[in-house]
């Protein structure tokens, strides 16, 4: 996989916001969604772990991969089983702001939304308290 194929997958798939983890917001694709893109996923995987770098988050370490203003990286080993990777933006007030929104009273969750919905939520929010 070329770096432009990578950034031709991640725009192809459908990517949704993890509800579950308010204080690290990312969004993640997942196989089951985009059946037809099972061995683009495969390639894109191994891509992350060769071109990425070593982060580490708590105790655990992965390997990231920046693509425009977003990483990424899988949680699966190995990665001929990788049904699913996530992603975040790499702006860390991007990522505060989401967090600050998602825990306040304005926050209605939808299902299957993404970051950028939630950004347009908030931009929406700030128009309106103006």
């Amino acid at each position: 996989m070329t770096l432009e194929e990578a950034e031709d997958y991640v725009k192809k798939v459908r990517w949704q916001y993890a509800k579950t983890y308010i204080t690290a917001p990312h969004e993640y694709t997942c196989l089951e969604w985009n059946k037809d893109l099972h061995s683009q996923m495969i390639d894109f995987a191994y891509f992350i772990k060769i071109n990425g770098y070593t982060e580490i988050s708590g105790n655990k370490a992965f390997r990231v991969l920046k693509i425009e203003d977003m990483k990424y990286w899988t949680m699966t080993y190995p990665l001929e089983n990788t049904d699913l990777i996530n992603r975040t933006f790499i702006d860390k007030e991007r990522q505060e702001r989401i967090i600050n929104f998602v825990q306040s009273k304005a926050f209605v969750h939808e299902k299957g939304m993404s970051l950028a919905d939630i950004e347009q939520k908030i931009g929406e929010v700030n128009k309106i308290n103006m």
